[in-house]
């Protein structure tokens, strides 16, 4: 495998502060004719280029960007067979960064891009949906249906606030505007069950949003999903829940249920709004109600701290 080392970022990421970060790196980093800067120029680029780099060869593939950017290189790069996928790093310069998080990857760019350039290797684990239409997709962090997804949908229309507060206020429309609660069917790793849920959250790592802690018990290098549901509850109950979710500790809500699993089949009575790591999976408009998602443990091999 080549020795050469591609950092892909997407100067856009934060509301475009990504750009300046890129600029101040490329500064401070060693000339090597081993070290390529590659720039995404439009949604979902990072999945076309991660996947032609990897195809060329290469022995590192660096995505800089937030946790939309990762998800797009993770996609990218599973389209490979394992032995043709490169070490990925993470120079987390997003407005959430919530996988870099759960792998204590630092905040700091400069130390993040050391890490990513001279880390230890580690074996990462990531998932996989499947839905009703025959689409497949991965995705690293979290996946949300119901509550979650429209959240993240109503965030892209909030320009006034940045970082969680985009989430929060989101999150106070949906309460307000799409109280709906879904009953699902489900087989998680082989047993059924039934419930009526407004939100389903299903964790790889252990927050979202960069201040709401879904599964604070999550490891995405566990080989197991966590999952968050909050039943049917009053818009009250909904308001009163937020600050739970995020401090962790609505595991001792009554309403609130958790769970791990390897592979989980769900069947809904209304269609479901779905997003994957931030990205719309399945918008407003969506006609999905089955999905099929399964872990896939060990997937990536990514530079991360030795106490991970």
């Amino acid at each position: 495998m080549s020795s050469k080392t591609v950092i892909l970022c997407n100067p856009h990421a934060n509301q475009t502060k990504a750009s300046a970060v890129a600029a101040r790196l490329q500064e401070i980093s060693p000339p090597s004719s081993h070290l390529e800067w590659v720039f995404t120029a439009y949604p979902r680029h990072a999945i076309e280029l991660a996947h032609q780099i990897a195809t060329q060869g290469c022995h590192k593939l660096i995505a800089m960007g937030g946790d939309g950017t990762v998800h797009e290189v993770v996609n990218g790069l599973m389209q490979l067979p394992p032995e043709q996928r490169p070490v990925m790093g993470i120079i987390p310069v997003g407005s959430g960064n919530d996988l870099a998080g759960s792998l204590s990857i630092p905040t700091d760019p400069v130390e993040a891009l050391k890490l990513a350039l001279d880390g230890t290797v580690g074996e990462v684990d990531i998932a996989r949906i499947e839905d009703d239409r025959g689409h497949t997709e991965y995705w690293t962090n979290t996946l949300g249906i119901g509550f979650d997804a429209v959240v993240n949908i109503r965030s892209r229309r909030i320009r006034w606030v940045r970082g969680f507060l985009i989430y929060f206020f989101s999150a106070l429309q949906t309460i307000l505007f799409n109280h709906t609660p879904l009953g699902l069917q489900a087989v998680q790793d082989g047993k059924h069950w039934q419930d009526r849920l407004l939100m389903l959250v299903l964790c790889n790592g252990r927050r979202e949003g960069g201040a709401f802690w879904v599964a604070p018990q999550a490891s995405p290098r566990d080989g197991k999903l966590d999952y968050l549901g909050i039943r049917q509850i009053s818009r009250l109950q909904m308001f009163y829940t937020i600050p739970f979710v995020m401090q962790g500790t609505h595991q001792r809500l009554s309403y609130a249920c958790h769970g791990r699993f390897q592979n989980l089949e769900l069947v809904s009575d209304h269609p479901l709004y779905i997003h994957t790591d931030g990205e719309i999976y399945a918008g407003l408009d969506s006609t999905i109600r089955q999905i099929r998602v399964q872990a896939i443990p060990a997937a990536i091999r990514m530079n991360i701290p030795k106490s991970d």
